[in-house]
């Protein structure tokens, strides 16, 4: 069945029987769409394919603007409704005028003329000049043997591949489309590994939620957001208390750093190792369901990134004496990881701020952007310097508030973003969480100290919830929630200035 437009669109779908149906489709606010013949007009191109088959109704909020054409293009495409929808909203109007904290932030935005895109070529510009230049840095590190180069760089182009593909993954770069299929297609082979991450599984072809996808839908959600099963489990750094706990935890804080910096990064090395030897002998298998032609894709894929990647250099073991390409590699990897480790690990992880969440702190603010900025917070730069060299690796953690209300973001306009959402945050008292690199170090190594000992989940005493009709009352006014936080900031600016 093709997807078609429709004014008949009073057919009640259930999920089983979405599910058996051979055309894309997308639920947004429990209307369902038949979104085939729309794909490729799409202006965002392959962002729209994250939907299909999907509950896509946060996608869209936080990818299109409330007053733009959006809704109305898409409602030529209802094909029905969903059964069982537990809201009781059934259209995009009605969310919207339910969440007047998220549309304000969206006219703050357009009030200071800050897009979506950059204004002009400037990220294209910057992703291309800094790929030429990394195989450049490859060529004298790998081939010429630049050892002291090799180790002050390769932390930093390791960063930059990784929030390249996490860019092009998230429509950026899309002035122009064969430009951004270039730019994807360069940084899907120089990080291939992280592609099942971001992009999902290769058989899908970029069709509904990647893991990445799920942590933006449930951020520091321990139970829900992928980025946290390093978090759980048996680790050997234990840093929340749902990791499960041994005896060796009581000496982690003497042991966590050099197990982070040398013990962590031998076992992925070894790991890609087994992955790389795998991919070779399917090669040589008999035929089975999984195409050739992808077998032969995943085995040049990780030949790319092992080859290449500042994380693996097998090119530089061609080209150098053994020990010194491996014990080069070694220090890379302990240098990057000592580093980076505020930049991967802080702002997703913030157990004090999730357990507020979980035990109902914020449970009187329903809004999906209220939660977004209570489980999120920013890696913090103020030198200029340091500032450069973040924005040279494409703000890939600096700026995870914006990056999370606008997704669809390019990285040029997150600075810009930041201060209007700064701004909207102090003004409505709403929380803006923004953490330097050494508080990044202290938070890790105070919660290292915190979990050596078994210990129960904590308990913070939760504030009182609004009743249904307290809460009834507030969304059936437009711009109650609004409205009561702009008079809260007002009666403290008085009281202040008593």
């Amino acid at each position: 069945m093709e997807a078609i437009e429709t004014t008949e669109n009073n057919r009640v779908f259930s999920k089983a029987e979405l599910y058996e149906q051979s055309f894309p489709w997308t639920i947004i606010a429990g209307q369902v769409f038949a979104i085939g013949s729309f794909i490729p007009q799409h202006p965002g191109g392959f962002l729209i394919r994250r939907a299909i088959g999907e509950d896509a109704t946060e996608l869209f909020l936080s990818h299109h603007c409330p007053t733009g054409p959006a809704a109305k293009t898409l409602e030529r495409y209802q094909i029905g409704t969903l059964a069982n929808w537990d809201h009781e909203v059934t259209n995009v109007e009605e969310l919207w005028r339910r969440r007047p904290l998220q549309r304000h932030f969206w006219r703050r935005l357009k009030e200071s003329k800050i897009s979506l895109t950059s204004n002009s070529f400037e990220a294209e510009f910057l992703a291309c000049s800094m790929l030429m230049l990394f195989f450049l840095w490859c060529y004298y590190c790998y081939v010429r043997g630049w050892w002291r180069l090799n180790l002050c760089c390769s932390w930093f182009w390791l960063r930059h591949l990784d929030a390249g593909l996490h860019a092009a993954m998230h429509g950026d770069f899309r002035k122009s489309k064969r430009l951004q299929g270039g730019l994807f297609w360069v940084y899907s082979l120089l990080s291939h590994r992280a592609m099942e991450y971001y992009w999902g599984s290769s058989g899908l072809n970029g069709c509904g939620l990647s893991k990445h996808w799920w942590h933006h839908v449930f951020p520091n959600d321990p139970g829900r957001d992928p980025d946290w099963s390093t978090m759980t489990g048996i680790a050997w750094v234990r840093r929340h208390w749902s990791a499960e706990w041994h005896p060796c935890h009581r000496w982690q804080s003497l042991y966590w750093l050099p197990v982070a910096m040398f013990v962590e990064p031998l076992l992925e090395l070894l790991q890609v190792t087994c992955s790389i030897l795998e991919a070779v002998a399917s090669l040589m298998e008999p035929p089975m369901k999984t195409p050739y032609c992808a077998r032969v894709a995943r085995f040049l894929g990780l030949s790319c990134e092992v080859l290449l990647n500042p994380g693996f250099q097998l090119l530089s073991f061609f080209a150098q004496p053994f020990w010194q390409a491996f014990g080069v590699l070694l220090l890379v990897r302990a240098i990057s990881r000592l580093l980076l480790y505020p930049f991967s690990e802080v702002q997703h992880y913030m157990p004090e701020h999730i357990l507020a969440a979980d035990q109902e702190v914020f449970k009187d603010m329903p809004e999906w952007l209220v939660g977004q900025l209570t489980t999120t917070a920013n890696l913090e730069f103020r030198h200029p310097l340091t500032w450069l060299v973040d924005f040279l690796m494409f703000h890939g953690d600096s700026h995870q508030i914006e990056h999370h209300l606008w997704p669809a973001m390019s990285f040029v306009q997150y600075r810009n973003a930041a201060e209007v959402v700064r701004a909207t945050c102090r003004t409505l008292q709403l929380p803006y969480y923004s953490i330097s690199y050494v508080d990044g170090y202290r938070k890790i190594c105070q919660q290292v100290r915190e979990h050596q000992e078994p210990s129960p989940r904590p308990v913070l005493s939760a504030k009182r919830t609004r009743t249904p009709q307290e809460a009834s009352d507030m969304e059936g006014s437009e711009d109650s929630e609004l409205k009561r936080r702009t008079r809260r900031k007002k009666d403290n600016d008085n009281s202040s200035s008593s």
